[in-house]
């Protein structure tokens, strides 16, 4: 016997129908932005724009994707203030150390090509 799994979260038409709907205002904000150019000034605009890009992010977040989409932004946030960011000193010295790092493996390597070089030319007869 198969059966689906029970869901707890809304029917898939409404998660669906909510997306539309959220999907549809946003393209509304930005076909209005554009349109009322001539009409209103650009701040005007953009403070509508965001309202409607808030309203609209509001109404995705209801569907359970739009959540477990917010979650995981959430989610990132709190993950990203747990990074330990080095010290100015830290950060000096290991831009040096890469620097120091990156010179010595050009001189090696210059001094390769300069071998082997002079190998062919010497076995060419150049």
């Amino acid at each position: 016997m198969k059966a689906k799994a029970e869901t707890k979260g809304k029917p898939q038409i409404v998660n669906t129908l909510l997306l539309a709907v959220a999907t549809a205002l946003l393209i509304a904000g930005v076909g209005a932005y554009y349109w009322f150019q001539d009409l209103a000034i650009t701040p005007i605009r953009v403070v509508g724009l965001i309202a409607v890009a808030a309203l609209a992010s509001f109404i995705a977040a209801q569907a359970d994707s739009g959540a477990a989409f917010f979650r995981f932004i959430k989610e990132a946030d709190i993950e990203r203030r747990k990074v330990v960011w080095p010290t100015h000193q830290e950060t000096l010295q290991t831009s040096l150390m890469v620097i120091i790092v990156i010179i010595l493996i050009s001189l090696f390597l210059a001094a390769v090509d300069w071998l082997l070089g002079a190998a062919v030319r010497a076995m060419v007869g150049g």
